[in-house]
């Protein structure tokens, strides 16, 4: 097809251009395939082979705002906006027109750079969408949400950080969209400080009084909804699993974060309380509790037991649930990605695309037959 001259063709699925036409910021890339529509702008009327989905639009769909941003001089900013407000577009196309830039992806909940659960960073330049970029490093969170996981987050933010700020060329720092309230804001406030941005980038208005704050507005984007999101984070862990195989692997080899099943045997007093008891331990700061069938806790029950036992955490967790757990795995401290912990009652077996790794860090989600389920954790 020909799409006109000054009209923004929005594209998804496999694309090929010939003529001078920039995708989301980049007048390099001639041929690619995306899941979700990307716009191009044609500068001169354009030949495009589109085998997918197009609507054609007057005009460019990139807001002056965000140009301006482009020809600014900063060397880091933080996005700061609510849910699908377009921060991952944005930084897709200020990497572009830059050249060229690196993402610090904090978004545990839609991980593009990392995968869903975890935070990363690694350089973008003529992608059309941040999930492209491999990651350099990363930190496993284990859990799609920061509330109740601020502090691990901000240790996460700050690990990521030192390294990333030695590096030479811009940084663009990319957040989720927990904005509203006094907590997202503290914890917002929290990783500015760490980071100490140029510009705080606000699609929100302006935000945190006596910083240096940008704003922009939201461009063209395409509200996605819960089923929409639950499909994007299976993806990720998808991505992290490509070419996996099954492990078994020396228990004495590797340190296991936290080790639920080393720890005190508490098995015998747990099932004199509460029943139902397969086995429970008791180790540094937390309890782990292995049902034999699914069931709930009384929650005046868990209160008492971390008042007795001094823990922060209680995990609860049924036989049946005791496999496919998204586990982090280092090598030293390079995060590799994600595995699943497929058992441990026994040996310990776990399937990775990674082979060489010497820390196992237990999170609080489940992956299996492409669905994502949650551990429970008091």
């Amino acid at each position: 097809m020909i799409v006109p001259k000054n009209c923004t063709a929005l594209v998804k699925g496999r694309v090929s251009i010939e003529g001078e036409a920039e995708v989301i910021g980049s007048r390099r890339i001639k041929h690619f395939e995306c899941e979700k529509f990307v716009p191009v702008y044609c500068m001169e009327e354009t030949k495009m082979e589109i085998y997918g989905e197009c609507k054609i639009l007057e005009g460019s769909t990139i807001p002056e705002s965000w140009k301006r941003l482009a020809e600014m001089n900063w060397e880091t900013i933080f996005l700061y906006g609510d849910v699908d407000s377009g921060k991952s577009t944005l930084a897709t196309y200020l990497a572009n027109k830059l050249g060229g830039a690196y993402v610090l992806d904090l978004d545990i909940g839609q991980a593009e750079v990392a995968h869903a659960g975890a935070m990363g960073y690694g350089f973008a330049k003529d992608v059309t969408s941040i999930s492209q970029v491999e990651m350099i490093n990363g930190f496993f969170v284990g859990s799609i949400t920061p509330q109740g996981k601020e502090v691990r987050c901000l240790r996460g933010v700050a690990r990521l950080w030192k390294e990333l700020k030695k590096l030479e060329g811009r940084k663009i720092v990319n957040t989720t969209g927990w904005v509203k309230g006094k907590k997202a804001r503290d914890y917002k406030l929290a990783k500015i400080e760490i980071i100490e941005p140029d510009l705080i980038v606000s699609f929100e208005g302006k935000v945190f009084e006596g910083y240096n704050v940008y704003e922009v507005e939201k461009g063209f984007v395409l509200k996605r909804d819960k089923m929409e999101r639950f499909r994007a984070r299976c993806d990720s862990y998808r991505k992290f699993l490509k070419n996996a195989k099954t492990f078994e692997v020396d228990k004495s080899s590797v340190k296991l974060i936290p080790d639920i099943m080393g720890g005190k045997d508490v098995s015998q007093f747990f099932n004199a309380v509460i029943g139902n008891v397969s086995f429970a331990r008791l180790g540094d700061g937390f309890i782990a509790i292995c049902l034999k069938e699914k069931a709930e806790i009384d929650a005046r029950i868990i209160r008492e037991i971390k008042d007795l036992y001094e823990v922060d955490e209680i995990f609860v967790f049924s036989e049946g649930e005791f496999k496919n757990i998204v586990a982090g795995l280092y090598k030293g401290r390079k995060y590799l990605g994600m595995g699943l912990l497929k058992s441990l009652n026994g040996k310990l077996l776990i399937e990775s695309a990674f082979a060489d790794f010497d820390v196992i860090e237990i999170g609080e989600i489940r992956f299996e037959d492409g669905k994502e389920f949650f551990i429970k954790k008091y």
